[in-house]
């Protein structure tokens, strides 16, 4: 009687063992499966990051371009605005020809 209470109780104890484990492995691969998933997060941010740097650097430009425009003179500012209206919206200046290049594409 006394070997099947100590059988009983080495198999409880195994299986003790072997929920304890269960549990250990499974806390692990939770802790591997959200590192992964923040060290994702972290790539996106930071690619993010560096979006909004790029677009800061592209303002910065532009906000001294536009601090250089406010000490032109008259002649200068018209020279200016000809040339962005020109160059950036793609108007036609007087007596120019416009050719329309049209592919097969």
């Amino acid at each position: 009687m006394e070997e099947k209470l100590q059988a009983k109780n080495k198999k409880s104890h195994i299986l003790r063992y072997i929920a304890i484990g269960a549990v250990f492995f499974l806390l692990i691969v939770y802790a591997v499966y959200s590192i992964a998933n923040i060290s994702s997060q972290i790539k996106e941010k930071e690619a993010e990051l560096q979006a909004l740097n790029h677009e800061i650097q592209i303002a910065e430009v532009e906000n001294n371009e536009l601090q250089e425009v406010l000490g032109f003179s008259d002649e200068e500012y018209l020279e200016y605005v000809l040339r962005k209206a020109h160059n950036d919206l793609g108007y036609v200046r007087e007596g120019e020809r416009v050719f329309e290049i049209i592919s097969g594409e």
